[in-house]
């Protein structure tokens, strides 16, 4: 039984369809939506906790507006989360497993995504790696 979905989002077109089929999905299984944005930190960049929260909160209000506008239209809940990370695939798969989720459910490609690719690499990466079922949207 799913209880519990996972929606990692960063803004994109793919992620923003995953969205809408996390939405439907929680609101018909009347399961917990979590949607988390992993917000990459570059090999050398430190930033400290006060720079942290501003990017933080620049990216909430880019990342999750649409998505939390259309899920409040469907009358589903949804919680969102940003983590901040060097390795957004290992971050990911962290949560999944920390959060006690049931499922994944994403997009196939990023912000970065060739569509020429059948899918992105961070889609990919997470497909092989799970320990849970992961829906991926396009």
């Amino acid at each position: 039984m799913i209880k519990s979905i996972m929606l990692p989002v960063d803004g994109s077109s793919f992620s923003e369809k995953a969205g809408e089929h996390a939405i439907f999905l929680a609101k018909g299984l009347n399961a917990k939506l979590t949607a988390v944005h992993v917000l990459k930190l570059g090999n050398t960049q430190k930033l400290d906790d006060e720079n942290i929260e501003n990017a933080k909160m620049k990216e909430a209000d880019t990342v999750f507006s649409s998505i939390k506008e259309k899920a409040t239209k469907q009358s589903v809940e949804m919680e969102t989360k940003i983590l901040v990370s060097r390795d957004i695939v290992e971050t990911i798969l962290e949560e999944a497993k920390d959060g006690n989720y049931d499922v994944i459910v994403m997009g196939s490609h990023g912000l970065s995504g060739l569509k020429k690719l059948i899918l992105g690499s961070v889609t990919e990466e997470v497909l092989k790696r799970s320990t849970i079922p992961v829906f991926v949207s396009r």
